[in-house]
């Protein structure tokens, strides 16, 4: 149910009116270094099967120089805009787990035209 509250809480980007201490945080609306970490171990590795430097160099968490986290963030706007389509719909919310299935890329992906 705590794993629900935080996906809900991130997919309809709530924000809160606080100074952020973190860098380059465009999609996700944690404030904190301690919620992001969290919700990104508690959530976000184990849907995509994948440790932090999968996608962060890991000298500097807020460089964008590795593709994988360029691709990520494109992946939770799209889960955000997914979010809201259900919700209009009064459809259950969906994850990264829809399509990863804790694997770092989905076993079925659209086929190339």
């Amino acid at each position: 149910m705590k794993k629900i509250m935080i996906i809900a809480i991130i997919l309809t980007g709530i924000m809160v009116g606080q100074k952020s201490e973190l860098k380059n945080v465009k999609v996700l609306p944690f404030k904190t270094k301690r919620e992001l970490v969290s919700f990104m171990k508690t959530v976000v590795a184990p849907e995509l099967g994948v440790k932090c430097n999968f996608c962060h160099n890991m000298t500097d968490y807020s460089s964008d120089e590795k593709d994988h986290k360029k691709v990520a963030r494109e992946m939770m706007i799209m889960v955000q805009q997914s979010n809201k389509t259900m919700n209009k719909l009064n459809f259950h919310e969906i994850s990264c787990w829809v399509c990863h299935r804790g694997s770092e890329h989905p076993e079925h992906t659209p086929k190339k035209k």
